[in-house]
């Protein structure tokens, strides 16, 4: 996991099997885990859009650039990071996966609290590209299985996750990026990429 200051600088963390693990390195740097899927797009969560963050791959700092097996750290102590994402098949009730024939990616997005405050991650914005910078279109469930985002506060020493869905071809699984902009004056965007598998 990589540790970020107000905006993203510092150490970073990797996922193993264990848990994070910190790195000792005081530049921002990438430890790949074992096993974890690749992550999966997402949307805004009051107002879902094909693409709910008006950031790209390319407008997210390199330091800020994640691959799916790592997490970010910020140094007020809030942890993003991807804790799954899987290739699948859209339901007959899901909407947005026409142009793929039903072909999506489900991602897992995990925010940890670390702070003495609570956070709202109501306003976080989580986006997916696929392929040459191709934005992918947000899954809406009616069933709400996946969403368009977080709701409301994380408590300090708490956390949540957001499990969206982005229609996301199986052919362009190689390459999938899922950006998170928490959308407020204190974190900076950033981005998780790598590759997805099939469920």
């Amino acid at each position: 996991m990589r540790r970020l200051s107000g905006a993203l600088i510092g150490v970073i963390l990797a996922l193993s099997a264990c848990g994070l693990q910190p790195a000792t390195a005081p530049q921002p740097s990438v430890t790949v885990g074992a096993s974890t899927p690749e992550p999966a797009p997402a949307g805004q969560s009051a107002t879902p859009s094909p693409s709910a963050t008006a950031a790209t791959a390319a407008d997210v700092l390199k330091g800020q650039q994640f691959s799916l097996d790592d997490g970010a750290q910020f140094d007020d102590g809030l942890v993003i990071e991807i804790a799954g994402a899987v290739a699948d098949r859209a339901a007959k009730t899901d909407r947005g996966a026409e142009a793929t024939d039903g072909e999506i990616v489900i991602a897992s997005v995990r925010i940890e609290n670390n702070s003495k405050k609570a956070y709202d991650a109501g306003s976080v914005l989580i986006g997916a590209k696929y392929g040459n910078n191709k934005d992918a279109q947000i899954i809406i469930d009616k069933t709400e299985e996946l969403q368009s985002g977080f709701q409301g506060k994380i408590k300090p020493k708490d956390e949540d996750i957001a499990t969206v869905g982005f229609a996301v071809p199986w052919s362009q699984l190689k390459k999938v990026t899922f950006i998170v902009d928490p959308n407020d004056d204190v974190h900076e965007t950033i981005s998780f990429t790598g590759r997805v598998h099939r469920a």
